[in-house]
């Protein structure tokens, strides 16, 4: 679901709508001489099933603005990308320290919040977006504000906004902890304590619970992505470059656009089902957090709603709602974007990345015979001409899965490829002795004990049963 405002990000502000920095500048309706030389608009054929009902013939796109590259050398054009390419939490904190002090309260180490809920002892929930209400949020009307964070997408989808707010209480939570251990310490240092601590749980459960499900074992053997368990890890490697791999960013990682189901459900602490929403209507409108208990059931409903399949069937709610406006029938395609956004990247084909990856060419269409279903074969035979015209994005989420694996082997190597340019091109990460960051090895042992059903349990008001590992169903039976 990052998509769209990614491509905000990358372009830059000025080629984004002034008013609300949310839609591209137009492009569609726009006479030739008039476009903005960005403008990569997607011609949509006449014959398509949904959006010629509608008489919709195109949609607006930009392209990424263009950075410079390392060492200012010439060479192929280099995407433009304001985020980090290292997992410090920036999602929590911003990528600026200027907006980082934006974000914090200024005393106790604390984050700014909105305490909302206190005369029901409930917890806070993320701070008003006030200063340009309506980037990144569809508003109902003038009095009703979605949230701020560290990343303007905290907004873009409901469940989104759960796992930032989680994260923004557990900050808390730290510095009012670390406060009674070190009642000398200053605003700054409870911050940037509560902080660090904050990231190396974020690395931690991110390779130690995410990576295990997306890659399966073998896979994160192969790529050196397997943690230490009792010891400091020494593979920090000054030469490797951290910096996020464009064929990750444009295709490999958006492989949960496959995920995304076309309803949202909220359960009860019981772990029954409640009610669910269209994700389409969640998407830039996470109001529904502003009801009392109505967070913890949206997280309840994360843990026990089972995700849909890792193919190449996608969602309606994305590929003909997406940022629909109130009131209309019809919204954006983000398999378009995927799609245009490889190419515009100049990604290589799916082909060229299986060669990358050591997996066997294919000459013809009946040469990828049992790596993807059959009937898909048949379709890109009846598109393209060649195996090697298929684009990255749409033949990743084609192929069958490895073993003990979500992925197939062509996205599964390039995502692992990216997750060990993180680990080892990080002199800041958690486990890295002998660096200023490092933490004493028992902190250490202390920061591996942690998983996010903790985090959750901690972090939330009524939740008091769930699984040791949220990403995996609940076993009932049990």
């Amino acid at each position: 679901m990052k998509q769209r405002m990614v491509m905000i990000y990358e372009t830059g502000i000025l080629l984004a709508d002034p008013l609300n920095r949310n839609d591209p500048e137009e492009c569609c309706h726009r006479a030739t001489h008039l476009k903005n030389p960005y403008c990569n608009e997607i011609h949509i054929p006449e014959d398509d099933y949904f959006y010629r009902l509608f008489g919709v013939k195109c949609m607006d796109f930009v392209r990424a603005f263009p950075a410079v590259r390392p060492g200012c050398r010439l060479g192929s054009r280099v995407p433009f990308n304001l985020l980090t390419g290292v997992l410090d939490g920036n999602t929590v904190y911003g990528i600026t320290e200027s907006f980082a002090r934006k974000l914090r309260a200024g005393y106790g180490g604390l984050l700014r919040m909105n305490p909302v809920f206190s005369e029901y002892g409930l917890q806070d929930l993320l701070p008003l977006k006030l200063d340009i209400p309506d980037e990144g949020c569809t508003r109902p009307n003038r009095s009703m504000y979605c949230f701020e964070a560290g990343e303007i997408r905290v907004n873009e989808q409901l469940v989104l906004t759960c796992m930032h707010t989680l994260m923004a209480r557990e900050h808390n939570r730290l510095a009012k902890t670390l406060i009674k251990i070190n009642p000398h310490w200053d605003d700054e240092t409870l911050y940037q304590e509560a902080r660090r601590i904050v990231i190396a749980q974020i690395q931690h459960i991110t390779y130690n619970e995410f990576l295990p499900i997306l890659l399966g074992k073998d896979v994160m053997e192969k790529f050196g992505l397997l943690l230490e368990k009792n010891e400091y890890w020494n593979g920090y490697d000054e030469t490797v470059n951290p910096s996020v791999i464009d064929a990750f960013a444009a295709a490999a990682f958006r492989f949960g656009h496959s995920l995304l189901p076309t309803a949202v459900e909220r359960w009860s602490k019981a772990h029954k089902f409640i009610a669910s929403k269209r994700l389409s209507d969640l998407i830039r409108r996470p109001f529904d957090l502003y009801r009392a208990g109505v967070f913890d059931e949206y997280v309840m409903g994360l843990m026990n709603q089972v995700a849909q399949a890792m193919d190449d069937s996608i969602t309606q709610e994305v590929t003909n709602h997406l940022f629909k406006k109130a009131g209309a029938k019809f919204g954006l395609d983000l398999v378009s974007f995927n799609m245009q956004r490889g190419r515009e990247f100049g990604i290589p084909s799916y082909m060229e990345y299986r060669k990358y990856c050591g997996l066997p060419w294919a000459d013809n269409f009946d040469d990828l015979q049992g790596s993807m279903p059959n009937e898909t074969i048949r379709r890109y035979s009846s598109i393209f001409e060649h195996p090697a015209d298929v684009d990255l994005w749409s033949g990743g989420v084609s192929e069958r899965p490895l073993p003990g694996s979500m992925l197939g082997p062509t996205f599964a190597c390039v995502i692992a490829t990216q997750f060990s340019y993180s680990r080892r091109g990080d002199r800041f990460w958690y486990e890295l002795p002998n660096q200023p960051s490092s933490f004493t090895l028992d902190q250490l042992n202390e920061i591996r004990k942690v998983k996010l059903a903790r985090v959750i349990c901690d972090n939330t008001d009524l939740i008091d049963t769930i699984q040791i590992y949220p990403m995996v169903l609940p076993d009932h039976e049990m």
